[in-house]
């Protein structure tokens, strides 16, 4: 996956051991003439690469409704609780706005699988031109 144009797998450094769910993937538009990467993502599941996916739940903790209305949980809140807004954290909206996750498959019989996907993202690469 990180020799594919668009593509950016992190890196993890030496002696790190990762412990992932998913392995998250930076989208890179500028390497792709500026193809969003909602196409980007629709074109893999076009493929049939169902399992490329565009992370909801993870997106930056200020953008969700507890930090946007804290109220229903906490009564009593003070009404001068702050608002963020779009741009309060732009490194982690930026991180979630170019992220695309895949499951960590680690079972032998999941590589051919694992295969099939790299194909569906090399065919989508190549051929961005066509979704722009």
């Amino acid at each position: 996956l990180a020799r594919i144009p668009g593509l950016e797998v992190t890196e993890v450094t030496e002696g790190v051991v990762p412990s992932w769910y998913g392995l998250t993937i930076t989208y890179r538009p500028d390497e792709l003439g500026g193809l969003p990467i909602e196409r980007f993502h629709q074109g893999l599941l076009a493929e049939g690469a169902a399992e490329f996916d565009r992370p909801g739940s993870t997106c930056p903790m200020n953008q969700l409704p507890l930090y946007q209305q804290p109220n229903p949980l906490f009564p009593g809140h003070p009404h001068s609780h702050r608002r963020y807004k779009a741009g309060d954290f732009p490194v982690a909206e930026h991180a979630h706005a170019h992220t695309i996750k895949l499951p960590v498959w680690h079972r032998e019989q999941d590589l051919e699988l694992a295969e099939q996907y790299v194909r569906a993202a090399i065919k989508i690469s190549d051929r961005h031109k066509e979704l722009l």
